[in-house]
């Protein structure tokens, strides 16, 4: 090979990778709803809903007090669920320092992009780990309601979380943003000679490829449900007249899920006075002040 042609092969090698480049930052996008929220709690939950393409979500900005503290954010697969029944995941846990309310303050990107398939939704928590610091958010119309949308994603209306999942209020307007890559068919920085042996299984494959487990549940394995084999300790003597045609089961009573209320604004502490406390030698009964009071009395009456 001649060193022109040399040169120019380097010369096309360079011009696709800078086109590469070129069309990875193009798809790297961002979602806002709003940051001028009113209410503030220690952690929120919203969802994320892809459109027509797969998504890469690879972090998030959030409206939250100044001052540094841990913020940890946790996601799913699938619907808002206001419940720390073991199914979040955590994500990463970031030490931020807020910008304060109404301020935009970025969180730093996942160690992996979290992928949203076409069509598929997914929820994410965030809470931060102090009661000193709070997630600022607004008060909402419907829960799942469209609070922010594009032609890509759409964000819903969720919940606003106490500390420690010490309950919740819903709906609420999340204040933040999603940053996310859509994913697209990129051409290698090199020409391929021939046919691949397969095709590739995935249509649009990732940018950046993940390197933990898929939140998505697997469709395969259902467990089977459980029978409740027991019989009555103690049966009655005589037989029922009228039988029920079939054996009546207990029905479970569902306690309520704890409600939370939100942290108005403007957010003013007033804190309680302090009482000084009494000393032993100031308590007296009454009955001691009475003799006291007689006997001062009677050494009166002796100097009259």
């Amino acid at each position: 090979m001649s060193k022109r042609m040399k040169k120019l092969k380097n010369i096309t090698r360079i011009f696709v990778v800078a086109l590469q480049l070129q069309i990875a930052s193009s798809l790297e996008k961002r979602l806002e709803t709003n940051y001028n929220g009113n209410l503030h709690a220690d952690g929120s939950i919203f969802e994320v809903v892809s459109k027509g393409q797969q998504l890469s979500i690879t972090s998030l900005d959030v409206n939250m007090d100044a001052g540094t503290d841990t913020v940890s954010v946790y996601a799913r697969p699938g619907n808002l669920v206001a419940s720390n029944d073991g199914g979040w995941l955590l994500i990463k846990s970031f030490e931020i320092t807020g910008q304060g309310r109404g301020v935009v303050t970025s969180l730093p990107d996942f160690d992996s992009p979290i992928i949203v398939p076409a069509g598929f939704k997914q929820s994410f928590y965030i809470e931060t780990n102090s009661t000193d610091i709070d997630f600022w958010y607004g008060d909402g119309t419907e829960l799942g309601t469209v609070l922010s949308s594009n032609d890509d994603l759409s964000v819903l209306e969720g919940y606003a979380i106490g500390h420690a999942w010490r309950g919740f209020a819903a709906p609420r307007q999340w204040n933040g943003a999603v940053h996310y890559s859509v994913a697209a068919n990129v051409p290698t920085a090199s020409p391929v000679l021939g046919p691949t042996s397969s095709p590739s299984s995935s249509a649009a494959p990732s940018l950046k490829p993940s390197t933990y487990p898929s939140l998505l549940p697997t469709s395969g394995f259902v467990s089977p449900p459980t029978v409740d084999d027991t019989t009555t300790q103690s049966p009655t003597k005589r037989p029922s007249k009228k039988p029920t045609p079939q054996p009546t089961q207990p029905q479970p009573t569902m306690s309520p899920a704890p409600t939370m209320t939100d942290f108005k604004e403007p957010r003013s502490i007033t804190p309680r006075p302090t009482e000084a406390p009494v000393s032993s030698s100031r308590r007296m009964s009454y009955s001691a002040w009475t003799a006291i009071a007689c006997l001062s009395l009677a050494i009166t009456n002796m100097w009259l």
